[in-house]
């Protein structure tokens, strides 16, 4: 009879086991629906058509004038030969160079527009991590905490009964019961915790009631080299790189509007009483201000610019590394320090006391180490999530999404 209840508690384990999603999974959701990655799409897909125009040559201007009209006798209009109706059709021509010189420069805006896309799903992809590292660190700082509960639990019950024998064994009962209140005050929190990070979470997967399959994990990290030599990868500095690229291409398109583009305008004439005729004008504007020259000269300061602002980013980005890589390594020792170190000797150390505390001889220095098991425990659960944390942060650094 007693069977059936474990058996449904096994078979609802092992659902929601199946139903989890690996964070990678989650990312993988994110990066095909968020809102946020569809609205730099069309920025992208709207840069084609600006592409495609920047081969188009101005508009052409079409001209109607009618020439000569008499106050005295406006509708008539075969007075004398000044007198005509004429079309006219205006078109200008790029100079040399210019159209190619133009459509090089869109496709450099849209090369940054593309590092905006890149840039959006590595940033992404680390907040998920971000986030779910710290769910899954919540939900084990909740299962610590539930379990040292019910241990606490169980001591005030061996404080209360030697309390009978004992004078000391009630203000040490009335001790764990403090401690027993500090737990649920501390469970309360994690659980508030937990409910806005899982409320994150959501939004950055687009989607709700998500169960992460994952367990804080610790393996060795990668070498600081792997990651510097990496940076080159980081959609923000090629971001920066493409910016220059962007300035350098607009320099050529300046330097190029220092040449005036020629126009030809050709023209109908229409006479009542007289003979047709046609015209042809040619001409280009007279660059005398040295406004283009001033723009060329500004515009290669601005690549200049783009290029100090592009080795600026590299070095910092470079120093980032580094500083973050240093508490990677930090944590990864504590982490190691915990568990090789402070919890065998914990555990020594309970094993000393198992004896006394067995007969009640010695409940107090249970409940002291007791609380020190609860400290390393989450001291460890901590250090492994910032741990993770760092290296997801790390991945972000160098362009890494999974």
């Amino acid at each position: 009879m007693h069977k059936l209840p474990s058996i449904l508690l096994t078979f609802f384990t092992l659902s929601t086991m199946i139903n989890a999603d690996s964070i990678n999974q989650l990312i993988q959701e994110s990066l095909e629906k968020h809102p946020s990655l569809r609205a730099i799409q069309y920025r992208l897909s709207a840069m084609d058509k600006r592409i495609e125009n920047s081969q188009n040559w101005s508009n052409p201007e079409l001209i109607l004038n009618v020439n000569d009209i008499r106050f005295d006798d406006p509708t008539n209009r075969a007075l004398e030969p000044m007198q005509y109706q004429a079309i006219n059709y205006k078109q200008r021509f790029p100079w040399f160079g210019k159209l190619d010189a133009k459509e090089r420069y869109t496709y450099a805006l849209k090369d940054v527009i593309s590092d905006d896309y890149e840039i959006s799903k590595v940033k992404l992809a680390q907040q998920i991590k971000l986030t779910a590292y710290t769910i899954i660190e919540i939900k084990e700082r909740i299962s610590i905490v539930k379990n040292y509960e019910k241990l606490t639990q169980q001591n005030i019950a061996l404080y209360d009964a030697y309390t009978a024998t004992d004078t000391m064994n009630h203000s040490n009962s009335m001790a764990a019961e403090l401690l027993l209140s500090r737990l649920h005050i501390r469970m309360e929190r994690y659980r508030a915790v937990l409910s806005s990070q899982k409320a994150k979470l959501s939004y950055l997967v687009q989607k709700k009631n998500i169960s992460i399959a994952q367990h804080l994990s610790v393996h060795k990290p990668k070498s600081l080299s792997y990651y510097l030599s990496n940076l080159f990868n980081n959609p923000s500095y090629k971001k920066t790189l493409s910016q220059k690229e962007v300035a350098s291409r607009n320099s050529e398109v300046k330097a190029l509007d220092v040449n005036p583009d020629p126009f030809v305008q050709i023209g109908y004439f229409n006479r009542q009483e007289y003979e047709d005729y046609a015209s042809i004008s040619v001409g280009f504007a007279m660059p005398i201000f040295g406004t283009e020259k001033n723009e060329a000269e500004a515009a290669r300061r601005d690549t200049l610019a783009a290029q100090s602002a592009s080795l600026d980013y590299k070095f910092a980005l470079e120093s980032e590394i580094r500083t973050n890589y240093a508490k990677l390594k930090e944590y990864y020792n504590i982490y190691n320090i915990i568990q090789k170190d402070s919890m065998p000797k914990l555990k020594h150390m309970f094993a000393l006391n198992e004896a006394s505390i067995k007969s009640g001889e010695d409940l107090f220095t249970y409940t002291n180490l007791l609380e020190q098991k609860l400290d390393l425990d989450e001291e460890r659960t901590v250090a492994k999530a910032a741990y993770l944390r760092l290296q997801a942060q790390l991945d972000a650094l160098i362009g890494k999404i999974k």
